[in-house]
């Protein structure tokens, strides 16, 4: 069995890759309303207002079926994927959002907090090139109420992203 990672102060995996591969990074923790599931709108957005930052700049992370593979999808908290754009960019003709069990179980984090970082099992990575438009972006820590602030580069860097259409238009 291989060596665990040092954990960082927070315990998540995601930090713990940023630590050990030397990116810098901040982390930005916020009180987390804990509401029942399907009463919150979006994790993202509760993240943005709360730390008082735009939301075209906190990415949520998303776990996708693209044909029989699973895959990571990034956007920001103020836009929605497109499957069609999705299924494209990942050369697959359909995809779908993954359920809840399946999110969780392949990240190791609770839906709300999944980060694209320290992954328990690697995905493949897409982001959506609004993120060009940002230098600094928010992902989750891979815990509800924590945040990690770091530079769009090296976001695509850690996760080997490709960075393509995924969003059709901001929802209105």
């Amino acid at each position: 069995m291989g060596r665990r990672p040092e954990r960082h102060q927070t315990g998540t995996p995601a930090l713990a890759m940023l630590v050990e591969k030397g990116v810098p990074h901040t982390v930005h923790s916020f009180h987390h309303d804990d509401l029942a599931p399907g009463q919150r709108a979006d994790y993202a957005l509760e993240a943005a207002t709360a730390l008082g930052v735009d939301g075209r700049c906190v990415f949520k992370t998303l776990v996708w079926q693209v044909d029989t593979d699973l895959v990571l999808a990034l956007a920001p908290a103020t836009m929605t994927i497109a499957p069609k754009l999705l299924a494209g960019a990942a050369a697959c003709k359909k995809a779908l959002l993954a359920d809840v069990a399946t999110a969780e179980r392949i990240s190791g984090s609770v839906t709300g907090a999944i980060s694209p970082l320290g992954m328990r099992r690697p995905l493949q990575v897409f982001i959506d090139e609004s993120i060009r438009s940002c230098s600094w972006v928010y992902v989750s820590a891979g815990k509800r109420g924590v945040e990690i602030c770091l530079s769009s580069g090296d976001l695509i860097d850690a996760t080997g992203a490709t960075v393509t259409a995924l969003c059709s238009a901001e929802p209105g």
